[in-house]
């Protein structure tokens, strides 16, 4: 009797992980489309991400981390950490500790400049291949590690050919078929700089990314796994005044503070150690119409950018249109950067569609750092780390 009571309570235990296997043997797509506007599908003819919508969730807006800046928000995104914990704070800016700058692509010489456990690792640890087609940071070795497939980033590689790429991994057998797949495409940021977001090249843009998202469908729609599709973006874009920047060289002499144009929407004061930093944001407080100041310690918490020595001790922020350049540079015509709480244009999309999300659901506006758990979550992977992202966030996008 004893030998059939544990013989049950085996075949009970085997059942539930068969059937948790079954439940959760997706792939997960994770696309980035950079710069990507909340509200351009309102204002721009989007059929694919209509379409995604209605037969998914889309949320109202997703909020960007601070700065809303494009590494910084990739990273966010694929480890669930803000950018002063996850440690790329900017495009471009300052550490004190290696006396050294960092600027974008520095972390493929030396990932240790990147913090935390993004999500090609978490699957790979926990025996799930990951692939990615140029997301931000995938062809630095994080950790000691990187996906298993990858590619060094091209940016000329025809949008066409990266998902008849996704069409080939999907088509791999299930030993070496990757499950957690993230994609990123830059023509909307790249012609939002150049052009303006409300410009007929943006436009087009825009309606050409979607394009390429209707044929992604069609890939995934013939594909012989089950597929949940997320798409994303990681920032959107304003209209600054390109013709009258901010000139950082008439501001004053700094010789006190590590000087840093953080990509025209900030200015960053790093103190040599005999700076006075309130005096430096007293003096600076005289061009309140054209930025905002802070002291690292006054920063808004809800932007959660004040812990770890890579902040500044003295943030300036543009207050749009106005944005920094140094005397004899220029500024984009399009511009992001700026804090997404007061500046709505800041604002990214959400969409996700698959047999485990909501159908034509609409959610709230969120935080990106709510991603990685809701991907760890379609993938049965584990968190043992700490990170921000919480994935109760996200619950109601999920069908029960």
């Amino acid at each position: 009797m004893k030998n059939l009571i544990i013989l049950a309570t085996i075949t009970f235990l085997m059942s539930c992980q068969t059937h948790k296997s079954n439940q959760k043997n997706n792939t997960v797509i994770l696309v980035s489309l950079d710069g990507f506007r909340y509200d351009y599908p309102e204002i721009y003819d989007t059929p694919n991400l209509d379409e995604i919508a209605k037969n998914g969730v889309k949320s109202v807006s997703m909020i960007p981390a601070y700065p809303s800046k494009t590494f910084p928000n990739h990273y966010s995104l694929v480890t669930g950490m803000y950018p002063q914990n996850h440690g790329l704070v900017h495009n471009v800016f300052y550490d004190p500790d290696r006396d050294q700058k960092y600027h974008i692509g520095l972390e493929k010489k030396d990932a240790t400049w990147c913090k935390g456990v993004p999500l090609w690792n978490l699957a790979e640890q926990q025996g799930i291949k990951s692939a990615s087609y140029y997301w931000p940071t995938s062809d630095a070795r994080i950790g000691g590690m990187q996906g298993s497939y990858f590619y060094k980033y091209n940016k000329s590689t025809p949008y066409i050919e990266r998902v008849q790429q996704i069409e080939n991994w999907l088509s791999y057998k299930e030993d070496v078929r990757p499950r957690f797949i993230s994609l990123y495409f830059s023509l909307v940021d790249t012609q939002g700089h150049h052009y303006g977001p409300e410009s007929e090249e943006t436009k087009q843009a825009v309606e050409e990314v979607d394009t390429i998202l209707g044929k992604l469908m069609g890939v995934i729609n013939k594909a012989d796994v089950p597929v949940d599709l997320i798409v994303v973006s990681d920032h959107g874009m304003i209209e600054v005044d390109k013709k009258n920047p901010i000139v950082i060289d008439d501001l004053g002499t700094f010789e006190e503070y590590e000087v840093v144009n953080a990509g025209g929407s900030q200015l960053f004061f790093y103190n040599k150690g005999n700076g006075d930093d309130e005096q430096l944001k007293k003096s600076l407080g005289k061009y309140k119409n054209d930025f905002k100041v802070y002291l690292k310690n006054e920063m808004p918490q809800k932007l959660h950018y004040s812990e770890g020595s890579r902040i500044p001790d003295v943030i300036c922020e543009g207050i749009p249109p106005k944005a920094f350049a140094y005397k004899g540079k220029t500024v984009s015509k399009g511009m992001h950067g700026f804090d997404p709480y007061t500046n709505k244009e800041m604002h990214a999309v959400f969409y996700g569609v698959g047999s485990h999300f909501q159908k034509n659901k609409v959610i709230p506006s969120f935080e990106n750092v709510h991603i990685y758990p809701l991907i760890a979550d379609l993938l049965d992977l584990e968190i043992h780390h700490q990170i921000d992202g919480k994935l109760e966030v996200l619950k109601e996008a999920m069908k029960e």
